[in-house]
């Protein structure tokens, strides 16, 4: 459950209070420290060589992208921590490409806010992920707060 925004591809720089620095997700999360983490949006894209959703980050306080001139958009969790994920490309643009060399040249900035996803689990060659980090449809919520900077 979450919230997804396509930006102008100016938005190249982000930060993040959260785990880090590599993705991480709820089932793949406690070998990562809680920190503030920066880079590229660029360097988000975790480098599959089949290319897909990625770059997750959890338990993330605060989130916040950089753009030409200083100019940003602040992503501040208010009921509860968030997961965030700044990336040059949707999903929809990564599922069809085979191979990460044939990426396009990006042209967004895609930004995901979530309260909860499915963990990752290894049910391609593997079980599915646990029950604890499954995702059932039940009613929830989640508030956060965006602020543009200059």
């Amino acid at each position: 459950m979450g919230r997804r925004f396509i930006l102008n591809d100016d938005y190249k720089q982000f930060s993040y209070f959260g785990r880090g620095p590599m993705e991480n997700y709820a089932d793949r999360k406690v070998g990562s420290d809680v920190g503030i983490y920066s880079g590229s949006v660029a360097e988000q894209l975790t480098p599959y060589e089949k290319p897909m959703e990625c770059g997750n980050h959890e338990d993330v306080r605060w989130a916040w992208l950089k753009g030409n001139g200083g100019r940003g958009l602040k992503v501040t969790g208010t009921t509860s921590l968030l997961q965030v994920a700044a990336l040059p490309y949707s999903d929809e643009q990564l599922a069809p490409v085979e191979y990460r060399i044939d990426l396009p040249k990006s042209t967004a900035t895609v930004l995901n806010i979530g309260y909860k996803t499915l963990g990752v689990g290894s049910n391609s060659c593997g079980p599915t992920p646990l029950p604890q980090y499954t995702v059932t449809t039940k009613p929830a919520s989640f508030t956060y707060t965006l602020n543009l900077t200059n």
